[in-house]
């Protein structure tokens, strides 16, 4: 009975044993390696992890580590996106994945830079994710290189546009030898019945416009020259060959002009239509009612010329000049743009089709560009410049 009265035992605190837990190492190496494979957006968001992340992602070794990702697998279209441009001044994109294989696409809207400064002109090119445009108000070309992926963009110091031009046309491309991107301009102007050529060139890294050699043929259109192999490729007619067309590519790197031969077939006196098509020289032109379209394999040697496609006009009828060959996949498949209609031609079953893209109809002009972290600014960064 005395037992039960007892009172119980105190309990005794138990002794717990608390292990601290720690993360594997990871080697920044290996850190960087599963970056450059992961989405530009995620990217974007992976900068507010920490200070050594933001300055790991902001490398610009790990820029040319990612872009050299995005450019393997460029030719899978999964890294490339259409950009195109309304006369109504919107700008729109979709990826180019949705365009040849889902059965319906969706666009989405994009705020430019710059849209408060004029409409926009042209979309003048595009290389390595990013895009080069014009905006033209009553005294000045206003041109920006832009990254949509990233939403970064530099604007290029005003260049003026005198009312004595004739025409004047753009061409943007990246220079491998100096590591820069570089914008052109070739303006042609009347003066005393004479038309002459001033050819600017401004480069990110010097940030400035510098007058180079006048351009050596008559230009006659002021559609932007065609990035190809390191130069920028425009047509005109040859001045001692009054009424022959050629291809005139001016080399990036030593600034020089060099004559781009054309195959046999074409007819030396009607006006080439050119294009960059994966990465080649391309040159279409009308043949019974159809397109059509050949690439130069070797950018300057003329027996590499071969005949891709012949393409029909759709809808009928259309114009040589209202086309344009967009973008190529090995399967057999090609991207047209006739009119600002993109239309899917499939040359096992010659079937042509119009995608549906919700948001898009008849755009004013497009462009395919890569999704990377490139930044127009790079050089400003290292220099200690502002930084758009």
């Amino acid at each position: 009975m005395e037992s039960q009265d007892r009172p119980p035992a105190p309990r005794l605190p138990s002794k717990r044993v608390r292990v601290k837990a720690t993360l594997p190492h990871i080697p920044d190496e290996i850190i960087l390696e599963i970056l450059c494979f992961l989405p530009v957006k995620s990217l974007m968001r992976f900068k507010c992890v920490s200070i050594s992340w933001l300055a790991m992602i902001s490398d610009s070794d790990f820029e040319k580590k990612q872009l050299a990702v995005a450019v393997k697998d460029s030719s899978e279209v999964d890294n490339s996106r259409l950009i195109m441009h309304y006369p109504s001044t919107k700008l729109k994109s979709c990826p180019l994945s949705s365009v040849l294989y889902d059965p319906v696409g969706h666009s989405v809207n994009h705020d430019y830079p710059g849209s408060d400064l004029g409409v926009m002109n042209e979309i003048i090119g595009s290389y390595n994710g990013l895009v080069c445009f014009c905006i033209r108000d009553k005294k000045n070309d206003i041109i920006f290189v832009w990254n949509p992926s990233t939403r970064e963009f530099r604007k290029l110091p005003p260049i003026s546009f005198m009312q004595c031009f004739y025409l004047v046309a753009y061409g943007f491309g990246y220079d491998s030898v100096a590591d820069d991107y570089k914008v052109i301009r070739v303006a042609c102007y009347c003066m005393g019945g004479r038309y002459e050529y001033q050819v600017r060139v401004f480069s990110l890294k010097g940030n400035v416009w510098r007058k180079i050699e006048k351009f050596p043929s008559y230009l006659f259109t002021d559609e932007p020259g065609v990035h190809v192999n390191g130069s920028i490729n425009f047509t005109g007619v040859g001045g001692s060959e009054s009424g022959i067309w050629s291809i005139i590519g001016l080399d990036l790197a030593n600034e020089s002009y060099r004559k781009v031969p054309m195959p046999d077939f074409v007819d030396p006196i009607a006006k080439p239509m050119i294009t960059n098509l994966g990465g080649r020289l391309c040159i279409f032109f009308d043949k019974n009612q159809a397109v059509d379209v050949w690439v130069m394999q070797h950018y300057g040697v003329k027996e590499s010329w071969n005949k891709l496609v012949t393409v029909p006009y759709f809808p009928e009828p259309a114009t040589i000049e209202s086309t344009k060959p967009v973008f190529f996949l090995r399967e057999g498949v090609i991207l047209m743009d006739f009119y600002g209609l993109l239309v899917v031609y499939n040359i096992g079953s010659d079937e042509s089709s119009i995608p549906t893209i919700y948001g898009t109809r008849y755009c004013h002009e497009v462009e395919v560009y890569l999704v990377t972290i490139v930044s127009p600014n790079a050089y400003f960064k290292l220099q200690g410049g502002h930084q758009n």
